[in-house]
């Protein structure tokens, strides 16, 4: 499964959102690892995990996808992964990127 987010407006931007979420295979009772990194143009790669319980995941993905990323793809039922990949002069030509991955 895989979803692109209009930044368009705040309703399609919802409405894309609110699309994906369901198709997410999530276990709210397991556990996660999340992986976030973040790449810029002459700054050292910033790299930061945590663990989470699925009912945290869904809910941090949510929130991704509605503040800083544009796209959100799950190939197995124990990853998923939410990016930003589009670099602009506006968002100083940075990537990121957020991995979610089932541990338990």
């Amino acid at each position: 499964m895989r979803a692109t987010i209009r930044r368009t407006n705040l309703d399609a931007l919802h409405a894309d959102v609110d699309a994906a979420m369901p198709l997410l295979d999530i276990d709210e009772s397991a556990t996660y690892r999340s992986e976030l990194t973040i790449w810029q143009p002459g700054q050292p790669t910033s790299r930061s995990e945590r663990t989470v319980v699925g009912a945290e995941a869904r809910t941090t993905i949510r929130t991704l996808l509605l503040l800083s990323m544009h796209e959100v793809e799950q190939t197995a039922p124990e990853a998923v992964t939410v990016r930003w990949t589009r670099k602009s002069k506006r968002n100083s030509y940075r990537t990121q990127s957020c991995t979610f991955t089932k541990v338990a």
